[in-house]
């Protein structure tokens, strides 16, 4: 080449060049590449001054490749098939992906959701390991961080540079003992004279029990136990006379687990909104958003 900068190589020459090589005709290779005949004759010209060789000898049946051209020929197809590449849609080959997909999360969304999601992934995709995290409050910073490829908790708001997308929402209801005596007067006063089990990690502030008390008037709440984490109170409400305000599909693995009971809260509180949020980084990202797809299908079928 004249020109040794591969920047200012026009591509299209290339292109161009395949289709001589294949036809070995001005207008055969014109009309390959819907271009006129002069065009075509212009392109040529151009390859020769770019290549710095005649490439071509006309005779009467068409165009000759020189030696040069021949020994073009022998690597441009394999050139411009790694170009078309790199422009080629990507596609996910789930069977030889070996990655980690780490997830922060409440154990009642692995219980009620989760699961199922983990085991359509490992059937689909073997070697695609899931690292399932209690929730922290250094998430964010972790998906900042790139250790962190996915949060989906109950109450979430994804931060602007964070990408998010509504899962469910669901009722709180109660839970207590079949035998609790509450259930024969069930009503809000009653639940209120009762003593609860309170999540040591909500303040009174975000704790919509509390917050349905002090607007209501009821009497100062009675806190009966503490527990940090949801899955925790229902091995805690045997046998007891505590009543637990818990997402309606942990407190079905309660009733399904322990014979507890299900009843519909006799005041108004807010559904719990489950969100997932990963980082804008991965948004395109393919396995990603295919583990964001099964993830999004496990809680529709529920």
């Amino acid at each position: 080449m004249n020109e040794s900068n591969i920047a200012k190589v026009d591509f299209n020459l290339l292109k161009s060049l395949q289709a001589l090589l294949a036809e070995q005709h001005v207008g055969r290779a014109a009309k390959k590449m819907n271009v006129s005949q002069s065009a075509m004759s212009h392109t040529l010209t151009r390859l020769r001054d770019t290549f710095d060789d005649p490439l071509f000898i006309r005779h009467a049946k068409g165009l000759e490749p020189t030696a040069r051209a021949l020994e073009l020929a022998d690597k441009l197809d394999f050139i411009l098939s790694e170009i078309d590449g790199l422009f080629a849609p990507p596609s996910l080959k789930l069977a030889q992906i070996h990655a980690r997909f780490r997830i922060q999360t409440h154990d009642f969304i692995v219980a009620a959701y989760l699961a199922n999601a983990i085991r359509t992934i490992n059937a689909e995709a073997p070697h695609v390991i899931m690292d399932i995290q209690m929730m922290s409050q250094t998430g964010d910073d972790e998906l900042d961080a790139g250790k962190l490829d996915m949060i989906i908790g109950a109450g979430v708001k994804a931060k602007p540079r964070f990408m998010q997308k509504r899962l469910t929402d669901e009722a709180v209801v109660c839970l207590l003992d079949k035998d609790n005596p509450v259930l024969h007067t069930w009503n809000a006063e009653s639940v209120f004279q009762c003593a609860h089990i309170k999540s040591s990690l909500l303040d009174e502030q975000h704790d919509s029990v509390s917050q349905f008390g002090i607007t209501a008037g009821m009497p100062e709440r009675k806190i009966g136990l503490y527990a940090e984490t949801l899955n925790l109170q229902l091995a805690l409400l045997a046998n007891t006379q505590l009543i637990s305000f818990l997402p309606q599909s942990m407190a079905v693995q309660g009733q399904m687990l322990y014979g507890l009971a299900v009843k519909t809260c006799p005041f108004p509180l807010p559904k719990v909104t489950i969100r997932g949020v990963w980082h804008e980084r991965h948004q395109n990202d393919l396995l990603h958003k295919w583990v964001r797809d099964k993830i999004s299908d496990a809680f529709v079928s529920e």
